[in-house]
């Protein structure tokens, strides 16, 4: 739990005096609550006791106007306190998502990669509304109801000290048993947590392979493995709130014994009190304990606001406070040696992989990527093209300084400063529930229709139109369509170095020559790296500057070309 880093994060984010005043409103208006139940308790006791003496010489019309003065007053400063409240949220919560939207774009190409499941968009939706509502959900309520509560125990601590410290006594329990069935009730939550986790992969891993689990007859293994998932799911959120239910009904038991105690000690006691004034403090003891049984709730939102802060700590480091002018020149700046200094790099020295360990081999890779011409990966299934590719684009960790960007390793980069550089075409690359037109400007949002029907007529879909829909993931086009769009939509990106894995898989001979030699022709300045089987290269209609073949530990495969040099080394 990291209550402090909720409270540091909201601080950068929201003006403390917004902070301050919400907390002084709420303050106020539980202090006039209270001080309305107990002098309306003392006041209708009063009436009573008068009526039945028959005295004609009490005056209620200035306790009348001070109950009238306190509900006015009490309903004021809520609205009050409301309306700071959500003023402040709705100021923490755009301040936040603009900084930690800052954040994101500073991620490397292997963290990007580890959010695409959704994990990204929920910290900044979910995770950020939890912070945001940390001063109306958590903050105000809580100062309110502790400085109430204090309030009210001085009070009775000035009546009579004996009252004061048995209340204290039931208090403290109260306290104690809150904070155990608070954490009772969060151990199951994460119990929760971890089964809802569980069953998402089991779903979504179902949906993704339903028809290959019905051809295997294996939807019932599936139905039930989500069932059972559910079942789990279910038992913790139960054993969760039968947590929290015992612990609200532990505290009500005690609210009754604080205020049955009151009335007891203050009437026995000698000398003891007036009635009245004895209802009127049973009356503040119960608007005390009214306020400490939302202690429970408070502490479960602290808690999930701090897990939240925890989770946008990596996204806000580094990042300068709300209200704190940036320094554009110095970032600026920054951002632009780092920029030059890739692009020089890659002038100078490209993609380079030194001494790169192969994927299934004792040997190493030795390649630098500085010029125009393809490079070919080869291999048989399973020799480790495809993880040699994403550690070449920094998907995938490598060993530290095999693979660098202008001499910087390449899973240290900011995703935008690789991707000015490397495009990396997967072999099922993500294609987005649109149009043919909206994927490919993913890549390049202000190209024109001329510019996308013409990177269409590269990879050989020109008869595709470009409001085509492509479903989700891309399955209403065909597994050749999708790979060739999403090859498309890495060419308008005309990057510098161009990683393709298995472009070719699915489509037929000529169609395949045709792609890759008007491919290599629309990007005559690219260093284009290509894995692909054994049989299919003698696709391309031009030598490779050079062939990497995976598979083979021990071999040797170097091919020059324009002074370049890729090789596999045996140790």
């Amino acid at each position: 739990m990291n209550r402090t880093g909720a409270w540091r994060l909201l601080r950068t984010a929201a003006p403390r005096r917004a902070l301050l005043t919400g907390m002084l409103l709420a303050v106020a208006a539980e202090l006039g609550g209270a001080a309305l139940l107990g002098v309306s308790g003392w006041f209708l006791t009063t009436c009573a006791v008068v009526t039945l003496q028959a005295n004609t010489t009490w005056s209620w019309m200035y306790p009348s106007g001070a109950v009238r003065t306190l509900a006015l007053a009490r309903t004021g400063l809520r609205y009050l306190e409301r309306l700071d409240s959500h003023r402040t949220l709705l100021t923490a919560a755009v301040a936040l998502r603009t900084r930690l939207a800052r954040g994101a774009a500073r991620l490397t190409p292997r963290e990007l990669r580890g959010q695409r499941d959704g994990t990204l968009l929920a910290r900044l939706t979910t995770d950020v509304e939890t912070v945001a509502g940390l001063p109306a959900n958590v903050y105000a309520p809580l100062v309110a109801a502790v400085t109430t509560a204090c309030l009210i125990e001085i009070l009775l601590l000035w009546a009579m000290p004996v009252l004061g410290v048995a209340e204290l006594v039931v208090w403290a329990a109260g306290v104690v048993c809150a904070r155990r069935a608070h954490h009772r009730a969060r151990a199951h939550l994460a119990a929760a947590a971890e089964a809802r986790a569980a069953l998402r992969t089991v779903l979504l891993g179902s949906r993704a392979a339903f028809d290959e689990l019905r051809c295997l007859d294996a939807v019932p293994q599936a139905r039930r493995a989500a069932t059972t998932g559910v079942a789990a799911v279910e038992s913790a959120e139960w054993a969760a709130a039968r947590s929290e239910r015992l612990g609200r009904l532990t505290l009500r038991l005690l609210a009754a014994v604080g205020q049955a105690s009151v009335l007891l000690i203050a009437l026995c006691t000698a000398p003891a009190q007036p009635v009245t004034v004895v209802v009127g403090e049973v009356l503040l003891t119960a608007a005390g304990w009214e306020l400490l049984e939302r202690l429970p709730r408070l502490l479960h939102l602290l808690t999930q606001a701090g897990d939240a802060a925890g989770r946008l700590a990596p996204l806000a480091a580094g990042e300068p406070p709300a209200g704190r002018p940036r320094q554009p020149a110095h970032d600026a700046g920054t951002a632009g040696r780092r920029s030059g200094t890739v692009a020089h790099g890659l002038e100078a020295g490209g993609l380079e992989a030194a001494g790169l360990p192969v994927p299934g081999s004792s040997s190493t890779l030795g390649t630098v990527l500085s010029g125009p011409g393809p490079v070919l990966v080869t291999g048989p299934n399973g020799s480790g093209k495809s993880t040699l590719l994403e550690q070449l684009a920094g998907r995938i960790p490598a060993p530290r300084g095999t693979v660098l960007l202008g001499g910087t390793p390449v899973h240290e980069l900011p995703a935008g400063v690789v991707a000015e550089t490397i495009t990396l075409v997967e072999a099922d690359d993500w294609l987005a529930n649109d149009t043919v037109a909206a994927n490919l400007r993913q890549a390049a949002p202000s190209a024109g229709a001329a510019a996308l029907r013409t990177v269409l007529e590269v990879v050989g879909l020109s008869a595709l139109p470009l409001d085509t829909p492509v479903g989700p993931g891309g399955r209403l086009l065909s597994q050749g369509q999708r790979r060739r769009l999403a090859i498309a939509r890495a060419v308008l990106r005309r990057p510098p170095v161009l990683l393709l894995d298995e472009p070719t898989a699915g489509l037929d001979r000529p169609t395949a020559q045709a792609m890759l030699a008007a491919l290599l022709r629309t990007l005559p300045k690219t260093s284009v790296v290509i894995a692909m089987q054994e049989q299919d290269l003698g696709l391309l209609d031009r030598p490779p500057t050079a062939v990497v073949r995976l598979g083979r530990p021990g071999d040797r495969a170097v091919s020059r070309s324009a002074g370049r040099t890729a090789a596999v080394r045996a140790r």
